[in-house]
């Protein structure tokens, strides 16, 4: 598989905003990190896109009054680099410290099915994006829709897509990993980061989408299933 093409710690390792403590709790957990990374490309067999720890903890903020505050543990964001499209994993800091081995390996695998959603979708010229909820609840259900299935990728083992099926079915939720991040990340004053739902999306331009090639490996394994 390829290598990583940003370095994962790099913005970890060069913010002031949080302490060396904590720099070194994310440096020895970042192992489980690439550990899942690669087990993941093993299933696949297809490059996991470039990703990284982002040292801020970003919090959606919604319009309902029902838990109208969700973190977002990991993204999945395409962006426009060098008039191409580039398709990153943001994966929060606090996940990489706080969260078990198993839900580890659930956002990273639930991101790398909405990577190959958008790698379908733009390889067919479509440069629209869903547009998020204003309501929580209704964006973590959608959420779940937007993804390729997960039974197809990951065949080899079953008990991870059967897990996927079901944590993401409406929107993914971690009662102590939420417990964690509120008592030692957010209440202790680390950098954290409020957006609304609706800022939760990106624009792509068709100049880039047509400048843009794919991971050929992505693009086989999406006309294999279809």
């Amino acid at each position: 598989m390829s290598k990583n093409r940003l370095d994962p710690l790099s913005l970890v390792a060069s913010t002031y905003k949080i302490d060396e403590k904590i720099k070194n709790r994310i440096l020895v957990k970042s192992k489980f990190l690439r550990d899942e990374v690669s087990e993941i490309e093993r299933l696949s067999g297809v490059s996991y896109p470039t990703y990284y720890v982002e040292p801020t903890l970003t919090v959606s903020v919604a319009s309902d009054n029902y838990g109208g505050i969700g973190i977002l543990y990991a993204r999945t964001i395409p962006l426009e680099t060098g008039r191409r499209i580039e398709i990153l994993v943001q994966v929060s800091a606090a996940l990489v410290i706080y969260a078990s081995r198993q839900t580890l390996r659930r956002v990273l695998a639930h991101e790398f099915l909405h990577y190959l959603e958008l790698v379908k979708k733009f390889s067919s010229g479509q440069i629209s994006s869903e547009l998020s909820s204003e309501s929580m609840f209704e964006e973590r259900f959608e959420d779940g829709r937007r993804v390729i299935d997960a039974n197809k990728i990951f065949s080899k083992r079953w008990k991870l897509a059967k897990d996927l099926n079901e944590d993401f079915e409406v929107g993914f939720s971690d009662d102590k990993l939420n417990e964690k991040c509120r008592k030692f990340w957010i209440e202790k004053g680390l950098p954290t980061v409020k957006i609304s739902m609706a800022a939760n999306q990106s624009k792509i331009s068709m100049e880039s989408l047509t400048n843009t090639r794919f991971d050929p490996g992505a693009l086989k394994l999406l006309s294999d299933i279809v």
